[in-house]
């Protein structure tokens, strides 16, 4: 049965954590990632300066204020604001007092709001409605506020769409997806480069398991330029809801149910999609205008389906019969490995098929179950009853606001969440599954020293939790240890280790064999302590801080090589599965690890910027930030390098007498230094400007240098000498393979003369990566719209990654291990920081915020290229070609319309009550994406041709290969007759990504109903239809070349991009 999810001791250690936290502070808490300002002038009718002016200004909603006097040439600034709705007051003697009411503050903007004043009675009042700002008009950057106010009519449906943020991130310009809900890519930049975080708390992982939509009250999301507070090129910050003087509540119930859904495009029959979602949440004052709390609760249950769609060996392959190859355009003939001789008719003896190979056959890998007997692609299919994610999830967010003093407020918000999983892999027998615990506390805190400094200070902490191979559901995933009995495999698994797991069997062209390595992935600890200062000084407003970020990770998984991985690529018959029906794999690789290791890393960013006020007109923006990357380690000090300069294994000196006896004699491995040594210098200037041309239009642009990060617990190697990995490459020798199933290794691993170990190493001194972006932008409000046309380029310089130097040279000379640089090795990889990326984008935006019909609608034309896509020959000069997940255009609409339809309205406006019920109230809301295709390159396997041991990779281009627009169809995407595998002796000349997907249409739409039931309570319903016109969204198609019968192919739908699916909704708020 069902796991039962409560709040777990842990999680009431933390609220204790955080009540002992409220009496530690001192009074200082947030680095102003969620903090936002009003600035501007005040002039009298003449246009003159007026210092002295008190300015008042007021949180609507728990009529909270902050107050500061105009200076000598009349500015005024109010920093540290927390977003929401404002009344804005300024009062002078002999004045009429002036009030700006409805000032929408978005999180981390700087708002301009100018007065002026007319001589008269204090007592007297002008008011003006400010609304929310269509075009920025105070810095460089390049971003937007979410609102998610409407989330309940928003027509994404799914269970991934009811809580996670991530598809509001994609209506943004500049960000789009790259794979399914999660994966974006901010103007060009991968996700690596980019922060998410939640009330200022940044983290480099995907939030989205604490991100719960619900709980938002505004999402900031800035891809281009940002200050000099943040570290990465793009941010994302969720700001939560808090309570108010009134009380509130909200209940809802969302189905979505299989009735309405569409059948798949390469189903067979409908697969059932039922999503029940569950929300409730309450918010209000404990003490009127000082102490707020905020409490809701989501869950979501996904009894679903999900069809797929896989190709299989025939049947009379699985009997050895590859007869039907031969009748190919391009035939394929297998050779026996034993006399080098074709076997006859391309039939492999029944004798000579493996037992192990065919207790996998009949275990493991399914027979054809669809399309003719002969059908060589998408001839298996099947429903898996789990879908694609998590079967339940529930959260609990609670949040206290408190008023200490007129100068000094407290946050203090806790989120903890828990999911259940049963996920498939690529066949029914490889179900897998998870639990998985997240948890989130932020507290915050801002002083007031006086009207021009202000203190804020934060205190974070991510804690997230996951185990995979439990009974969840009442499924009980098999464990490696189990499936490597049933085959009768030998030689893996030395600690008789037991946990969800099965030997890796990857066969060219057919899904891999596997399933998810099971125990405990993770449990991390990622802290995060900042503080930051405002200072307003004249027309400077000076911000100045820092943030500590120390992270853990305890894991105790059982890592796939534990119970064996092997390939089988055609080497030694033409075709990857005949060399698995003869068990002979091309490589071999097993692991003897180490289990329950704790990692530490660290992180540590300063910064100082100023905002200078250089004219009435003109802002300018100038920071600097400085970022220290700590040198990440294994608690047990197990670590290794290799070094360059020696070809020597490095260990620390304490850890010498741990290396694994095992380890061979052939490889020096010596005592030094393994950690490496953060770069000190990481200094990144930013700069930006705006230039008030009129009140109505505006010059922005901005210039920034970005420090790289190379991804959290980057270059911590504990494995290598200690974790013992055995790789092994296949031959034939005097007529016999060296290995072959049942025990696919050498028999004695002491004295084999085959090496086994594979190196990874990196210089000591970090080489960080700069990203240079900037951004050219203006900006024009015509009446409640506003118009963007922005250029934006990055020129990213020293980027890191890693390439496998211990290939030998491509050659005409057949591949030996002596013709290696260090032939004691069967590979190797090292780091370099060489790499470069080239991004241009030109965006046109327009939107409009308030009023009966909004709207935010953008056009981008984009360039992406990068020289580190082909890292096939390490000899050669890296080239540029375009980086896969950018498309070159792309257009988003996202449209909401309050029909003009009952009381109070252009039409109806004197409608009774009855009337009002039914026709008043109605809402229409339209999400829609237009995307030319991704990028993906050409493929041959099975041959190495470059005589480096390296089977497959890109072939030889003869013409474009993309096909026209008019002429490509779901089984000839592309010209595959546009390629070939390269001569003997050099790697294939086609570029990477040469080849152009399909492109990408989705038409999201919901029409919504609102009414009152009583005075205060109001009901709602929402009928929800993603991919309303229920339009095929394909993935790549199949680009193997050497794979007849699929490759050109189209097989499968973009990640996310399902058919039709309409969901019914209903809510009740007060």
């Amino acid at each position: 049965m069902a796991k039962r999810l409560t709040l777990t001791t842990n999680g009431i250690f933390i609220w204790i954590v955080f009540l002992l936290s409220l009496f530690a502070l001192t009074g200082h808490v947030n680095a102003q990632i969620n903090l936002s300002t009003i600035r501007g002038v005040i002039v009298d009718q003449s246009q003159g300066v007026l210092p002295g002016v008190d300015v008042t200004v007021t949180e609507v909603n728990t009529n909270l204020s902050r107050s500061a006097v105009s200076d000598d040439n009349g500015n005024f600034e109010l920093a540290d604001l927390r977003p929401g709705i404002y009344r804005l007051t300024a009062s002078l003697s002999g004045f009429r007092t002036y009030i700006a009411d409805d000032v929408h503050l978005e999180s981390g903007q700087t708002r301009r709001i100018n007065m002026v004043l007319q001589i008269g009675d204090a007592a007297e009042q002008v008011t003006v409605t400010a609304g929310a700002a269509v075009i920025s008009t105070e810095n460089g950057e390049l971003g937007a506020a979410v609102d998610t106010t409407h989330h309940g009519d928003a027509p994404w449906v799914g269970a991934e769409a009811s809580l996670d943020p991530s598809l509001y991130l994609t209506t943004v310009p500049l960000v789009q997806s790259t794979g399914g809900v999660w994966s974006t890519s901010w103007a060009g930049q991968s996700r690596d480069q980019v922060q998410m975080g939640q009330d200022g708390h940044t983290n480099d992982r995907d939030v989205n398991q604490l991100n719960d939509i619900f709980d938002a009250q505004e999402i900031v999301v800035v891809p281009v330029n940002s200050s000099a507070e943040h570290a990465r090129v793009g941010y994302m910050n969720m700001i939560t809801k808090s309570g108010t003087n009134a009380f509130h509540g909200r209940l809802l119930y969302w189905n979505l149910n299989p009735a309405f859904k569409a059948r798949e495009f390469f189903e067979e029959e409908k697969a059932k999609t039922l999503t029940h979602t569950i929300s409730a949440s309450a918010s209000g004052p404990i003490l009127k205008d000082k102490t707020f709390f905020y409490a809701s609760t989501n869950i979501l249950k996904v009894p679903s389906e999900q069809f797929y769609l896989r190709d299989v060996p025939t049947e009379r392959m699985r009997a050895g019969d590859f007869s039907q190859l031969l009748h190919l355009s391009n035939p394929i003939t297998l050779n026996d490995p034993l006399t080098g001789e074709p076997f006859p008719n391309n039939i492999i003896p029944e004798n000579r098929i493996n037992p192990v190979s065919q207790r996998v056959n009949d275990r493991y890998l399914p027979a054809p179950n669809r399309g003719a007997s002969d059908d060589l692609s998408s001839n298996f299919g099947f429903t898996f009853p789990f879908p694609t994610d998590y079967s339940l999830r529930q959260d609990f967010t609670q949040r206290i606001d408190h008023k200490i003093s007129d100068k000094n407020t407290l946050m203090g918000r806790f989120i903890e969440n828990r999911d259940l999983y049963v996920l498939p892999q690529s066949f029914p027998e490889f179900t897998w599954t998870r639990e998985r615990f997240n948890f989130h506390m932020v507290l915050q805190d801002t002083h007031v020293f006086s009207a021009n400094l202000v203190n804020t200070a934060r205190v974070g902490l991510y804690k997230e939790k996951i185990t995979d191979g439990g009974t969840v559901y009442d499924v009980t995933p098999f464990k490696g240890d189990e499936a490597v009995a049933a085959i009768g495999l030998r030689g893996v698994n030395p600690q008789g280790l037991t946990a969800q797991g099965f030997p890796r069997m990857d066969i060219s062209g057919y899904p891999s064999l596997q399933t998810t390595p099971g125990g405990m992935v993770l449990n991390d600890h990622n802290w995060g302590f900042a503080d930051t200062v405002t200072w307003t000084n004249g027309k400077h407003t000076i911000k100045f801080g820092g943030e500590f970020k120390p992270q853990s990770r305890n894991e105790q998984l059982v890592q796939e090589p534990t119970y064996g991985r092997f390939a089988f690529n055609g080497s030694f018959t033409g075709y990857g599965y005949a060399d698995f029906l003869l068990g002979i794999p091309y490589q071999s690789q097993r692991l003897d690890q180490v289990t329950d290791r704790v990692t530490l890393d660290n992180e540590l960013g300063l910064f100082i910027m100023d905002d200078f006020k250089a004219t009435d007109d003109l802002t300018l923006n100038v920071g600097l930030r400085w970022d220290r990357f700590g040198s990440a380690t294994y608690e047990d000090g197990l670590i290794y390098n290799w070094d360059l300069a020696t070809g020597n294994i490095v260990v620390p000196a304490e850890a010498i007498d741990r290396v694994s006896p095992l380890y061979p004699s052939t490889i020096n491995v010596v005592a030094g230094q393994v950690k490496q040594n953060p770069k000190m210098t990481n200094f990144a200037p930013r700069l930006g400007l705006a230039y008030r041309v009129s009140d109505k239009l505006v010059v922005r642009g901005a210039y920034g240098i970005y420090t790289e990060t190379l991804g959290r617990y980057s270059r911590a190697q504990g494995g290598g000498p200690f974790a013992l990995t055995e790789t092994y490459i296949n031959d034939i020798v005097d007529g016999q393979p060296s290995f072959a199933f049942p025990n696919p290794f050498p028999s004695d691993v002491l004295s084999a003369a085959i090496p086994s170990q594979s190196f990874s190493g990196y210089p000591l001194d970090t080489d960080n990566g700069r990203i240079h972006q900037f951004n050219a932008t203006l900006e024009y409000q015509l009446h409640d719209m506003g118009f963007r046309l922005s250029y934006i380029g990055a020129r990213n310089r020293g980027m890191n990654y890693s390439i496998d130097i211990n290939k030998p040279q491509p050659s005409l000379i057949p591949f030996s291990q002596d013709r290696r640089s260090w032939p004691e090795f069967v590979g190797g990889s090292y780091a370099r920081s060489d790499g470069k990326q080239n991004y241009n984008a030109l965006s046109l935006q327009a939107q409009r915020k308030l009023g009966g019909f909004t709207f935010s609608g953008h056009w981008t034309l984009t360039s992406n290229l990068s020289n580190m896509n082909n890292l096939e020959d390490p000899y050669a000069e890296l080239t540029f070609s375009r980086v896969p997940y950018t498309s070159r255009q792309r257009a988003v609409v996202n449209a909401r319309w309050e029909l003009p339809i009952g009381r109070g309205r252009r039409f109806l406006a004197d409608a009774t009550p009855v009337v009002d019920t039914v026709l008043g109230g109605w809402q229409l809301y339209w999400i829609a994406y237009f995307e030319s295709g991704f990028f993906f390159s050409p493929r041959f396997s099975g041959s190495d041709p470059s005589n480096t041991n390296t089977f497959g990779g890109l072939p030889d281009r003869a013409t474009d290969g993309n096909l026209p627009s008019g002429e490509r169809e779901l089984d000839q995407w592309f010209d595959p007759s546009a390629f070939q595998a390269p001569p003997e002796g050099r790697f294939g000349n086609s570029g990477a990504n040469i080849l152009e997907g399909p492109g990408y249409q989705m038409h999201n739409i919901s029409v919504s109903k609102s009414f009152d039931l009583t005075a205060g309570v109001r009901f709602g319903f929402t009928v929800a239809a993603s991919n309303a016109f229920n339009h095929p969204n394909f993935g790549v198609p199949s680009s193997d070349i050497s794979v007849p019968g699929s490759v050109g192919v189209v097989s499968s739908l973009r990640a996310g991009a399902q058919a039709r699916q309409v969901e019914l909704r209903s809510r009740i708020e007060w």
